[in-house]
Formats: C-alpha cells, structure tokens, sequence
C-alpha cells in the first residue's frame, strides 16, 4: 500500500475509498458502489459462512488503521458541501435501512409464524434490496 492515504476531508465513512480513488485516477462513486456491490454479494454466496462474509469489512478496516490521513485544507464553504453530502449517504442508508426493518419487524409482531416462513423461503439478497437500493443511492447523491 506504497504511497496511498486516506481522504477524510471526502470520506463517507473513513476516506479509504476516496483516497484510493484520488491515488488510482477512479471515480470515487463508481469504486464506492462497486465495492459495496462486492460487499453484498460476498454475504450471499451459499455456504461460505461468517468468515469469508466479515472479509470485506475486515479489508476495509485495516485499510482505515494503516493508511495515513491527507487532509486537503478546504474552504469553510467547502467543508460545508462535504458535511452536506455525508448527511445524505446517511439519510438515505437510513433510509434504506429502516424501509427493511420495519415492515419485517411488524411482521414479527403481528405474524411471527408468517414472519418465519418469510424469513427461511424468500432469498436474503430480496429481502434486503430497499435497503442496498438507497445505500447506492446515498452513495451517488453524495457524490
């Protein structure tokens, strides 16, 4: 990892993926969807379990603690675009998220015995797309 750093002043979560992208001459959205996309389909390939499932988040957290930090000395007005952009990835992936947990959740409550049945026959990657879908939204809108 010669030479690459993180970018906190862009960052959404810790600025590898901007460092990465600024270092590599790649967009920053389109490595952060990928990467993201990577991150999902890992958690749903069949029989693979809890340890190939944790790799990406295990890759990106060394990457967070190794790299070095760049800071880009930006204008107050741009600190405030780039906060901006941070509030909409996180509305949106709470967003996202809570359109997931909710209904699966008063499922629970109402019809736990349907709620098992939802659970154990409809694929995960189904179940889970509201929230990937805004997540790649937030990451876009962000920028």
């Amino acid at each position: 990892m010669r030479n690459y750093y993180r970018l906190t002043d862009e960052a959404l979560v810790a600025g590898v993926l901007a460092g990465i992208a600024e270092k590599t001459g790649l967009s920053r959205v389109n490595l952060r969807i990928w990467c993201f996309i990577i991150f999902v389909l890992v958690n749903f390939i069949p029989g693979t379990g809890m340890g190939i499932s944790i790799l990406p988040l295990l890759i990106y957290t060394v990457a967070w603690m190794a790299l070095p930090v760049q800071e880009q000395n930006l204008s107050e007005v741009q600190m405030q675009d780039k906060i901006k952009s941070r509030k909409t990835f996180y509305n949106y992936s709470m967003l996202g998220i809570t359109g997931n947990l909710v209904p699966i959740i008063a499922m629970g409550l109402i019809y736990p015995e349907q709620l098992m049945l939802l659970l154990f026959t409809v694929p995960t990657l189904l179940l889970l797309m509201p929230a990937t879908v805004f997540i790649i939204l937030g990451i876009i809108k962000a920028g």
